[in-house]
């Protein structure tokens, strides 16, 4: 940068005239800036609008398919007893229900003591032991608790809630109260002592609980007997009867595992039944309008996600997959991989004719040649030449094998290796077209094949082909982690019995495969059910004995079961002890906990909870209705569907005044962004009145918002065919308000007739409810195909393009490309205008300069003269 001497000699503003000398440098970087900023607003404003029409493409997306609309209410005959939530899947009509029992939560109060206080401790109630090993049992879950004479009744209560229970302990009425925390059998408690001052001490705290005192003077729940009955004349007689138990736990319990992997198979395999002959109809529908699609489109099935980087090609009534791969040919096009019946792998290239947008597909020649690479990986452009098994020559230079690494390196004078300089020899596999290859023709892409047949099917018969196809694929997909694949119901068994039953006679035999033939033992239903109870009584069987869970699960012959096992001994003997020298509170009292169990539609459920989730209908019970029963009926929510369309009309409605109000904004004239010294000029106020006016402006008649908004108007113009019969939004009593009523940009507003929120409609009749109530499966089939149409009409117009981003309905990456090029030039003349202000203060300097010296010159002679 040049000098810069501001009129110092010769008194002249420098800094106004240079200014005024660039000023026109500075008006063209001004142009652009005002262009760039102005280009920034266009971009936020077409973020904001892209992210409201993303939103919208979002959320009718779950409105194409029949789900959205499927809303149930729900009702019961007494409040009292239970409530119910019916989801989408929950069938019409009246069922019935029995609440057979509540879950409860195990719950003991203690006996009383003589406790005052929090405070008191074990040895003031008469406690004369040492450390009391107490544990406490929930479930499958064991925690052991270590008390003292010293212990309070507070420190009682803490260790029992760090054990998982709720726990306290009232001075009024001096006794403790303990529950469990949840409900269930499973989730029950029992605390019991682990050795002898364990035991006294639960009975100087008032818990010691062993059931109901006979006659006899004995207890009728002894806790310790579980364990005693284990106990034998002697430690080995002890062993045996431990192990022996440990066996029949194993046999229940893989027994059990067995009927209940059965009963599941066959209750999943219902549902594939009626899938797969659901499936197969539609197969045998596709066939009546064109043969062999059914092959195909049960080839593009089994490749699945893969269907995007594979072609399909005919060959006599199969297809051959071709699998993309990472291999080229050699001249770069990409192979795709078939491999024949015998394993053997054939290659085709896809030879792209971008002028034309066509892909030609040739059979390619697979061939083998030795290569040699140089120590940077770069192919030898010329081929060394052999000498022996050990020596290659290129031009002057030798190379010797090295038998480590199997590298030629080469030979320095001294006959030591340059390990810098190697040669790598290596086979290369080449890929080449035949020059008189044909192109192969019915080559398809299996995506575009799939869903060529896929759009070749109405709606309802796309929506029972997703459900089918995806209930088919979960079952023949699954596997069994218990059965083996010989086993009658396993899952290969139940798929081949289906299959077989639907070759033989259709849906027909199907279903009275599934359902019987009212034989009890009859069907995969009853079939599942008997298994299910019978392995459920052989569960119930090893609880009993859930003593040897633990050594059960262990490795018998490992250390780690022989230390359980002689655990388990010391815990039989210790329980034996106490079997007899025990004390138990005869005022303790104990209510056990308990499963709930109800019945709907005579079939019995029972669970920890009082919740239960049924085919679609989530059941709180609230009491127990004994052998009367309560009703639920469940109906279509109407008014659930009508606030679905409206709900959906509302938010294209928002959309479509924006965009209407942006296209027919008032023009912004002659209004520019502001510079820095304009803005000065102007109060905040003005400022912000001059860039709202512009910004208002930007996208007023916009050839691409034109563009969105034709397509969104068009897709909810359009009629669907039902039955024979076509339907538009006004079959329903949706229209705008034309040209003439409607609000200032609001013409391609949708209103509802009878809407009683709209003042414009309100008072005419609601066709949309009448219908409805009428005819529900008509309006849902309808608003899945509007929804569908404006779904593909909006996703055509977020293509990704050269110009834009995916799920983007502007020309967002033209846009920030015209931003960095702004940016460039107005570098540019940023650049240009600090060279020609260094340029004129440069020469104000050098006359500045030369004034000096004349004065100085002046000064100089007039010295002469004085």
């Amino acid at each position: 940068m040049a000098i810069r001497l501001s009129g110092m000699t010769s008194g002249l503003d420098t800094d106004s005239i240079v200014k005024a000398m660039v000023s026109s440098y500075t008006t063209r970087k001004e142009k652009y800036q005002k262009a760039q900023t102005k280009l920034e607003w266009t971009q936020d404003a077409w973020k904001a609008l892209n992210t409201k029409v993303y939103s919208l493409y979002s959320n009718i997306s779950n409105l194409r398919f029949s789900t959205a609309y499927n809303l149930k209410k729900t009702s019961v005959s007494d409040t009292t007893k239970a409530t119910v939530k019916a989801g989408s899947g929950a069938p019409s009509g009246t069922q019935s229900l029995k609440i057979k029992q509540m879950a409860k939560a195990g719950y003991m109060t203690g006996a009383e003591i003589k406790a005052d206080s929090e405070k008191t401790t074990l040895a003031q109630l008469g406690y004369t032991g040492g450390d009391a090993k107490l544990e406490v049992k929930m479930g499958d879950e064991t925690k052991s608790i270590t008390l003292s004479a010293s212990s309070t009744m507070n420190d009682v209560v803490k260790e029992l809630r760090n054990a998982g229970l709720d726990a306290n302990y009232d001075s009024s009425y001096k006794r403790f109260y303990i529950s469990s925390k949840k409900t269930g059998v499973a989730n029950d408690f029992t605390i019991t002592g682990s050795n002898i001052d364990g035991a006294s001490a639960l009975y100087s705290l008032g818990i010691a609980y062993g059931g109901e005192k006979t006659t006899a003077g004995t207890y009728s729940s002894n806790p310790y007997d579980e364990y005693a009955a284990l106990h034998g004349v002697s430690d080995d007689e002890t062993r045996a009867k431990i192990e022996a138990a440990v066996t029949n736990y194993n046999n229940l319990t893989t027994d059990a595992a067995k009927m209940n992997a059965q009963s599941k198979n066959l209750m999943n395999a219902v549902n594939y039944g009626y899938s797969y002959a659901t499936l197969q109809g539609i197969y045998e529908k596709l066939d009546a309008n064109n043969a062999g699609d059914s092959d195909k489109l049960k080839l593009l099935e089994k490749l699945g996600s893969s269907r995007d980087g594979a072609l399909i090609s005919k060959n006599g009534d199969s297809y051959d997959t071709y699998t993309k791969t990472t291999l080229t040919d050699t001249n770069g096009n990409t192979l795709y991989k078939y491999i024949d019946s015998d394993n053997n792998s054939h290659y085709i290239a896809a030879v792209a004719d971008k002028d034309k947008d066509t892909t030609s597909y040739y059979d390619v020649t697979e061939s083998t040649r030795t290569a040699y690479t140089d120590a940077d990986g770069k192919e030898l452009e010329a081929v060394p030449t052999v000498v022996d098994d050990t020596t290659l020559k290129v031009g002057d230079k030798t190379y010797k094998k090295d038998e480590a690494d199997g590298k030629y390196y080469l030979q320095k004078e001294d006959g030591t290796a340059d390990k810098t300089d190697s040669i790598t020899v290596s086979q290369k596999t080449e890929y080449t077209i035949a020059a008189d290859a044909v192109n192969k023709t019915g080559i398809e892409s299996a995506s575009v094949a799939y869903d060529t047949i896929i759009k070749s099917m109405d709606e309802k018969t796309k929506s029972s082909y997703d459900e089918a196809l995806a209930s088919v694929q979960a079952f023949e997909n699954s596997k069994d982690e218990v059965l083996g694949s010989d086993d009658k119901y396993s899952v290969a068994s139940l798929t081949k019995a289906i299959q077989n039953a639907y070759a033989g006679n259709g849906k027909e035999a199907v279903e009275q495969l599934l359902a019987g033939n009212g034989n009890e033992t009859d069907g995969f239903v009853n079939k599942a059910n008997a298994l299910e109870e019978a392995a459920e009584a052989n569960t119930k069987k090893a609880a009993d004995s859930n003593i040897v869970k633990e050594l059960a699960s262990k490795q018998k012959d490992s250390s780690e079961y022989t230390q359980a096992l002689n655990d388990l001994l010391d815990r039989v003997n210790t329980a034996y002890t106490l079997q007899n020298k025990a004390l138990f509170n005869s005022q303790v009292k104990k209510v056990a906990g308990q499963d709930s169990e109800i019945e709907l539609n005579g079939v019995k459920y029972t669970g920890d909870s009082n919740s239960y989730s049924i085919n679609g209908l989530t059941i709180e019970a609230l009491a127990e209705t004994g052998d009367s029963a309560i009703s639920i009926t469940t109906s279509t929510d109407t008014q659930g569907v009508y606030d679905k369309v409206k709900d959906f009309l509302t938010e294209y409605n928002n959309i479509i005044n924006e965009m209407t109000k942006l296209y027919n904004a008032d023009s912004a004239g002659s209004y520019e962004p502001l510079t820095d010294d304009e803005k000065d000029q102007m109060s905040d106020k003005e400022i912000e009145k001059w860039e709202t006016k512009i910004k208002d402006s930007l996208l007023r008649r916009d050839s691409t918002l034109g563009s969105v908004m034709t397509a969104m108007q068009t897709a909810m113009m359009s009629s669907v065919e039902i039955g024979g019969k076509k339907y538009s939004l006004s079959s329903f009593g949706i229209s705008t308000l034309g040209f003439l009523n409607a609000a200032e940009n609001e013409q391609n507003a949708y209103h509802i007739d009878g809407d009683e929120d709209d003042a414009n409609t309100s008072g005419k009749t609601d066709k949309l409810m009448a219908a409805i109530n009428d005819d529900p499966d008509t309006v849902m089939q309808f608003m899945q195909q509007l929804s569908t149409n404006l779904y593909s009409a909006i996703g055509d117009k977020m293509k990704s393009t050269d110009l834009s981003s995916a799920f983007t309905i502007y020309n967002d990456k033209q846009m920030k490309t015209e931003y960095t090029n702004y940016t460039k030039t107005i570098k540019e003349w940023e650049k240009k205008i600090s060279d020609r202000e260094d340029y004129y203060y440069n020469k104000f300097t050098q006359m500045e300069s030369a004034m000096t010296k004349l004065n100085s010159t002046q000064s100089l002679i007039s010295s002469y003269f004085s």
